[in-house]
């Protein structure tokens, strides 16, 4: 009796975080009225309580507006609740990455003034992708030596036939990624995780010509320019052509070990925390107490970082002249080799 008696209360309750989840400028009856297929005034009694919302229904506007059903029952305090995203062997799985990302970039710029605070043990996964080149070096990467995709296997990186799909996806999710602002912390690491991976496949073998490992590093070297350039204006760049825009750019150095990439996402009362695990890969999870606590470590470890973007001109200059050397030192090698 006492569930029944409650079960008004949670659709209440459930109302009120659809009602939080939507953008200001967005009316929530208009939205699911529209993804419901039902009329503005099934959607109206819907939201007024005045008609149940079924399960089906429930599912499908917790899909739309990335909330989780568990939201609505009491839980274990000490338990969270996470998304992560199935990768196999199959090509079509980093598909699905692909589609993730763009979608989870599409909510949180659905809202004003979104932020993420990037914690990068390696160079954040969005910059690559405003390289081509590079992009499908880290793509070929992830998906052969992480991913263990079987058609890759004893590929060299000059035969890779990339899906047709994946090309508009990696530039959306980079228009995306330039509307939110962003505050990176970075450590003197972080630039030679991709260092390590571009040696390794030229020393394995895995790159046919000189010319294209080459071309990587080349690349590599203009994001580090690209970052540079946005530390010194505090603005993000377009950096192919050569122009800034209006989202904030604030880069911080850690002397402390990162230990592995942590991402969190906040617009107005939106947050959202990403932790990668299997090199690439991440769980993600919307729990307000766990994002709560994320924000918590973020803004902990950005007090015990050096900020070197639009300040600190000596120390600025000082890393990313240890960022380039390193990639000097792996061009030297691979034209040496």
């Amino acid at each position: 009796m006492n569930n029944v008696a409650n079960l008004p209360n949670a659709q209440s309750y459930f109302v009120e975080l659809l009602k939080r989840s939507v953008p200001q400028h967005v009316k929530l009856a208009e939205e699911m009225s529209q993804l419901l297929d039902i009329s503005a005034d099934s959607a109206y009694r819907r939201i007024r309580c005045e008609t149940d919302i079924t399960l089906n229904e429930a599912l499908n506007l917790c899909r739309h507006f990335d909330i989780s059903l568990d939201s609505l029952s009491p839980s274990n305090p000490n338990s969270v609740m996470f998304r992560v995203n199935k990768l196999t062997v199959e090509m079509d799985s980093f598909t699905g990455y692909l589609d993730q990302l763009c979608e989870d970039l599409e909510w949180i710029t659905r809202f004003e003034n979104g932020e993420v605070i990037y914690a990068a043990e390696d160079i954040p996964v969005f910059y690559n992708f405003y390289f081509p080149q590079l992009a499908v070096f880290k793509m070929f990467y992830w998906t052969k030596s992480i991913q263990n995709v079987t058609e890759l296997q004893g590929k060299k990186i000059e035969e890779l036939v990339l899906p047709e799909t994946w090309a508009p996806k990696v530039g959306r999710i980079g228009e995306l990624f330039l509307k939110l602002n962003s505050i990176d912390l970075w450590s003197e690491d972080t630039v030679k995780s991709v260092i390590r991976q571009v040696k390794f496949y030229w020393e394995a073998g895995f790159f046919g010509e000189r010319e294209t490992a080459l071309a990587v590093v080349d690349q590599l070297g203009n994001l580090i320019e690209m970052v540079q350039k946005q530390s010194e204006t505090g603005k993000k760049m377009q950096f192919s052509k050569g122009q800034f825009t209006n989202s904030n750019y604030t880069l911080y150095v850690s002397d402390l070990m990162i230990g592995n990439n942590c991402v969190f996402l906040k617009a107005q009362d939106k947050m959202a925390s990403y932790i990668g695990f299997h090199s690439f890969n991440y769980m993600r999870t919307t729990d307000v107490f766990f994002n709560n606590q994320s924000e918590i470590w973020a803004r902990n470890l950005i007090a015990k970082s050096t900020l070197i973007s639009s300040v600190a001109e000596r120390a600025r200059n000082q890393f990313f002249k240890l960022n380039f050397a390193q990639v000097e030192g792996l061009r030297k090698e691979i034209l040496e080799a």
